[in-house]
């Protein structure tokens, strides 16, 4: 049984309701799915809630699509991830964005280090801010959540640690790290993730991070790269904490 393709909509979500797609999701709809006039598909507003729904029609361009009955949307994780991701160059950035987004990330911040390789200028910053968001959208309409994780515009770092909100848990992530995850965390826990870039972070950052309460750990005996680093690291925090397990049943 094939799936029903799920889209994004941003607007107010109800049975009954007739919604006009934008250009780029109407050319996804019809150009690369191929879709028609009364084809079933999803719809999500980026928000946690989700409807059955039919194209029901194509015309100007812009799909008309007809909502449906409102359909249970996929919980979000009780860990509440917040990413802070040392900036790295082209595909590996997208590959964080995109699987950690699956994972269920809540926030991803893009991060500058001493040692990124990516330097951005306002414009450039803005252009990947809004192709990371795309990627992240992408990622949400292809593994069935309704709840979009925040994708922040990017900063230095100590802009970003400053920006933390109190309380949770906050990790380095470390080859050298000795640190350990508590087995049991708080209801509602918050976890803030610290990743470096391509070439891991100074001593300097690690100092900082340090005298804002971040623990170092160690995910294994192998350095791993950074986007390798980031997916193994929100999925051991998922299976500890989160709603990851190989029964696939939230862990209790």
């Amino acid at each position: 049984m094939s799936r029903i393709p799920r889209v994004l909509v941003d607007a107010e979500l109800f049975e009954g309701a007739c919604v006009i797609a934008s250009d780029s999701t109407t050319r996804h709809l019809t150009r690369v799915l191929r879709l028609k006039a009364g084809a079933a598909i999803g719809v999500f507003d980026g928000r946690g809630r989700e409807h059955s729904a039919r194209i029901e029609s194509c015309e100007s361009k812009r799909a008309r699509i007809r909502l449906g009955p409102a359909t249970s949307a996929v919980p979000e994780s009780p860990a509440r991830i917040t990413l802070l991701q040392g900036i790295s160059r082209g595909e590996r950035m997208d590959l964080v964005v995109q699987k950690t987004t699956e994972l269920g990330v809540a926030c991803i911040h893009p991060v500058f280090m001493e040692r990124s390789v990516v330097k951005l200028d306002e414009k450039r910053s803005q252009r990947k801010l809004d192709h990371w968001r795309s990627v992240a959208l992408s990622a949400c309409e292809q593994c069935g959540r309704a709840t979009l994780p925040d994708v922040l515009a990017p900063a230095p770092l100590r802009c970003a640690l400053e920006s933390i909100e109190p309380g949770g848990v906050r990790v380095l992530l470390d080859p050298l790290g000795d640190a350990e995850l508590p087995a049991s965390p708080e209801a509602e826990c918050s976890i803030v993730l610290l990743i470096g870039p391509e070439g891991g972070l100074s001593e300097g950052e690690r100092q900082l991070a340090g005298a804002t309460g971040f623990r170092s750990l160690a995910v294994g005996p192998r350095i791993l790269r950074t986007e390798t680093a980031a997916i193994a690291a929100v999925t051991l925090i998922q299976s500890r904490w989160g709603d990851l397990s190989a029964s696939g049943a939230p862990p209790r």
